[in-house]
């Protein structure tokens, strides 16, 4: 065979390959809905509630890998000192599960208080509760409170059974995601609100502010 001819056999080999990659892709292609509104508009005023923006160092935003997030406080109107920081991350890529409570304070120095873990059932507009996870991390003196779940959104219905058995490992998540996602939490100093009553009556109201937001396809989980 000619060098030529060996060329042309070679040049057809790699066409064929890259045209049978793309149809792969093609058949496999992740939908990653977008959000139906932007998290900014999400009232500063939810039921007693008052909020207002804070910076978030660019350093932080870069790691978690937000495509879109608020970072803000809320003071409740009827238990004066009751404060609660809210970070909302929105990812198309999926990416920001990689960095739930779980993987990240325990990086920066807090430990987790097992005896602190609570779930909380909240009512949503559809008629069916969400579960949020109340975690706990001391470190020295400190004591913190985290209200935690996330959504993913366009995943089909076998991944969504996957990821709820036991054998999944959450931490996988970021790495593994077929769809875009968005992670809630809920930061506070442990001794305001111990019995997460405040964070119930909270996470109740952003939910109501939430609805207009998400994709309607999405699958909802709690456990970081």
């Amino acid at each position: 065979m000619t060098p030529i001819k060996r060329c042309v056999l070679c040049a057809g080999f790699l066409t064929f390959g890259l045209a049978a990659q793309a149809g792969l892709e093609h058949m496999n292609g992740t939908e990653r809905p977008p959000l139906r509104q932007s998290l900014a508009t999400i009232p500063m005023e939810l039921n007693g509630w008052i909020g207002h923006d804070e910076a978030m160092d660019p350093e932080i935003v870069k790691r978690a890998q937000t495509t879109e997030y608020i970072n803000r406080v809320y003071e409740s109107r009827k238990h004066p000192g009751v404060k609660f920081s809210l970070w909302i991350s929105y990812s198309v890529e999926g990416t920001n599960l990689r960095h739930t409570p779980e993987i990240c304070l325990p990086s920066s120095g807090w430990e987790k208080i097992e005896s602190q873990t609570r779930e909380l059932s909240l009512p949503t507009s559809g008629g069916k509760e969400l579960t949020c996870t109340r975690l706990g991390y001391g470190q020295g003196d400190l004591v913190k409170h985290v209200g935690f779940w996330y959504y993913i959104f366009g995943e089909g219905r076998l991944e969504n059974m996957v990821r709820r058995l036991p054998i999944t490992s959450r931490s996988s998540h970021g790495r593994t995601t077929r769809g875009s996602s968005m992670t809630v939490e809920v930061f506070y100093p442990g001794e305001s609100d111990p019995d997460a009553l405040a964070l119930g009556a909270f996470s109740r109201e952003l939910l109501v502010a939430l609805e207009p937001i998400l994709p309607t396809d999405r699958a909802e989980y709690y456990v970081p």
